[in-house]
């Protein structure tokens, strides 16, 4: 428990700094996009470029339990898509929001320290970033700029467009290029490392100071109106993702003990602040997904607390 408080108070200060600069008119909406842009243009991919660019190798160990968690990503990003559409009338655009935000987990900012900080899990942590950074964010941004019926292309070349949307996406081009650098073995020089850490480190402090502004000034009956919204992305992000992640892990004999902390770990995560930064950037349910990010938050501190009591 002192573990998760250690990590989870100081998220929660940074989100009411941002929170109390807004109602106290220190910050506007204006300010709140500035940093926005920042984050998602800049401090967010050097961060994962960063990251993916000094991974290792991958072993079967790992491949197997990269599909046990992409598998059931996807799975539930399309359930959670079918649910955005049909039970609450959205819009594509906004469904795949919607999806995005219930699958999506706040693993560089909030999951992550904790792995650093057990012996074993951080590689297979990074292995499960690696392919949310790619696969889940990339499938997110595609479906939150889908074109709505009757408008954009159809056949293959829909199919096209759809493959090359996530790869104007700063965030998701940064990762995948981080991925082939690594892959191909290279490694960045000590001066380009550090660069790329320096610029990464500012995208967690900003991206919540920026998400507590934009609920300082935003009327909070917005939020009030998005209650069902907010509760299926909950239960799909912190009930069905994490059993049908375990299922798969289980399904495919993942079975060493620190990869299965991992990714128990990685599956109860609430949903990233990168949910917002996306929403924010193309316009698409952004007080929902605010929401849904300080309800899922809340609910991590059970969810990581029980993961430390089971695996730590």
């Amino acid at each position: 428990m002192p573990a998760v408080l250690t990590i989870a108070l100081p998220v929660f200060a940074v989100i009411a700094a941002g929170l109390l600069a807004g109602r106290l008119k220190v910050a506007d909406a204006d300010d709140a996009a500035a940093l926005n842009r920042f984050v998602f243009r800049f401090a967010m991919p050097a961060a994962l470029f960063g990251l993916m660019a000094g991974a290792s190798g991958l072993r079967r160990e790992d491949a197997l339990l990269a599909i046990a968690y992409g598998g059931p990503a996807l799975a539930v990003m399309a359930g959670a898509y079918v649910v955005g559409k049909r039970m609450f009338s959205l819009t594509r655009a906004e469904a795949g929001a919607h999806a995005f935000a219930s699958t999506v987990g706040n693993a560089v900012f909030l999951g992550l320290p904790i792995a650093l900080a057990i012996e074993g899990w951080a590689r297979p942590f990074v292995i499960l970033m690696l392919v949310e950074g790619i696969l889940v964010i990339g499938v997110g941004a595609a479906l939150m700029t889908a074109p709505e019926d009757g408008q954009g292309a159809r056949g293959l070349a829909a199919f096209r467009s759809f493959l090359l949307r996530p790869l104007k996406t700063p965030i998701v081009a940064a990762a995948l290029a981080g991925f082939v650098f690594s892959t191909a073995g290279f490694s960045l020089p000590g001066p380009a490392q550090s660069f790329f850490d320096i610029l990464g480190r500012a995208a967690g402090p900003t991206a919540l100071f920026s998400l507590g502004l934009f609920l300082g000034v935003h009327p909070l009956a917005s939020f009030r109106k998005a209650a069902a919204n907010v509760a299926a992305v909950a239960v799909f992000k912190m009930g069905l993702l994490p059993l049908a992640v375990f299922a798969a892990a289980r399904a495919l004999g993942v079975v060493d003990p620190r990869y299965v902390a991992s990714l128990a770990l990685f599956a109860v995560t609430p949903t990233a602040v990168g949910a917002y930064v996306m929403a924010s950037q193309f316009g698409r349910y952004t007080a929902q997904t605010v929401a849904a990010i300080a309800v899922t938050t809340a609910l991590s501190v059970l969810t990581i607390s029980s993961v430390l009591v089971l695996f730590a």
